[in-house]
């Protein structure tokens, strides 16, 4: 029987990050390499932002505050370049995405803050439903925050497929009865697309 409807994760497979800006920053502020890693992504309050209960700004907020606090205020200047890296998309997947919108809707499951709408529209990628964890209140690999994208998406999980880049989420999502894969590139996604019963063009 073929899906009638699509969840996917963002990151690794229609965005990808290579940590540009932070190191612009890191380098105009006069900072060791990885500290804002260790000041924003490794810090509590990343996850409070993650689950909705501190704004994307406010958690950025916070970071520049521990920033300033410990190397000095004039570190704030200096923090633009981190703040205004949006990643980069993957052209061959939004192209893709656009022909797999019209055969069934597409939702994104994303570990993000509520910064992920203005992502997308920067990027101009466009789902039919999009989920940062910060919307949900909870995050993966919880089961709970595929339950409520599917329940949102108003589809039975067992007739949904699920992908995503990282083995911990595909095993959660099958979980709950997504039919959850492990992506790997577009042509192998594309493969198992078809299928799962969508009539695609394949990629090499």
């Amino acid at each position: 029987m073929p899906i009638t409807a699509l969840l996917v994760d963002m990151n690794g497979l229609f965005r990808h990050w290579h940590n540009a800006g932070a190191r612009e920053a890191e380098k105009l502020a006069g900072l060791p390499e990885g500290t804002l890693a260790r000041y924003a992504y490794d810090h509590p309050s990343y996850r409070l932002a993650r689950v909705g209960l501190l704004t994307d700004q406010e958690w950025a907020d916070g970071v520049a505050e521990r920033l300033a606090a410990d190397f000095g205020p004039a570190v704030r200047q200096h923090l633009a370049p981190w703040r205004e890296d949006r990643g980069i998309p993957s052209p061959d997947m939004v192209t893709l995405l656009a022909e797999i919108r019209a055969h069934v809707p597409v939702g994104v499951l994303s570990n993000s803050t509520d910064a992920l709408h203005d992502d997308l529209r920067h990027h101009g990628i466009v789902f039919d439903y999009v989920f940062p964890s910060a919307d949900l209140g909870v995050d993966k690999p919880s089961p709970h925050a595929f339950q409520l994208a599917a329940q949102r998406m108003g589809h039975a999980p067992d007739t949904m497929a699920y992908f995503d880049d990282e083995p911990t989420f595909v095993t959660a999502a099958r979980s709950i009865g997504l039919d959850a894969h492990l992506f790997t590139g577009p042509a192998d996604f594309t493969r198992a697309l078809v299928q799962a019963g969508l009539p695609l063009a394949a990629r090499t």
